[in-house]
């Protein structure tokens, strides 16, 4: 896969279970791990597919602290869930979380284990997101779904929230 655009999101798959995605922003790096990992910051760029509604953003960025989002639409239904737990917080650096995303009725459409790396030169933030699945079907089920593009358009929001005053 190919970045989107120059300054888009950058993605490759190193090895049969890993996605890696790494994405630059015009901001010094506390902002954006804030906005990464505030649920009231997350509500304004964490976009849900079209038609969708976010219900639950909820986030507690320490180690075994809950992450949990969930969407839903009048076509779709049961719900969208993602839920994990974070094993391991480096403020400002290195956060890892466990990920599960199913559908309402408790079937899991797939789970990994995501690493998000951050670091800044000259007010530039850049993110290294590792993502490890369970399989190279599940990873390859993942990059067949569009994720990366769905991912994109949220962190094109993310600019937009970060080149606002605080």
């Amino acid at each position: 896969m190919n970045a989107t655009s120059a300054k888009g999101l950058q993605v490759s798959t190193p090895t049969d279970t890993t996605i890696v995605l790494t994405r630059t922003f015009n901001a010094p790096l506390r902002f954006v791990w804030e906005a990464m990992f505030t649920p009231e910051k997350m509500r304004r760029w964490m976009l849900p597919p079209p038609g969708w509604t976010v219900t639950v953003c909820e986030c507690d960025a320490r180690v075994g602290g809950a992450l949990k989002l969930a969407w839903k639409s009048e076509e779709a239904d049961p719900a969208m869930t993602l839920e994990g737990v974070f094993t391991e917080v480096v403020l400002h650096e290195r956060i890892v979380h466990t990920e599960t995303m199913a559908l309402g009725s408790g079937q899991t459409i797939g789970s990994l284990v995501e690493k998000h790396e951050f670091a800044e030169k000259g007010g530039v933030t850049t993110m290294r997101i590792t993502q490890t699945y369970d399989s190279k079907e599940a990873r390859d089920g993942a990059i067949a779904s569009g994720m990366d593009q769905g991912m994109e358009a949220g962190y094109k929001q993310l600019d937009a929230v970060l080149a606002q005053p605080a």
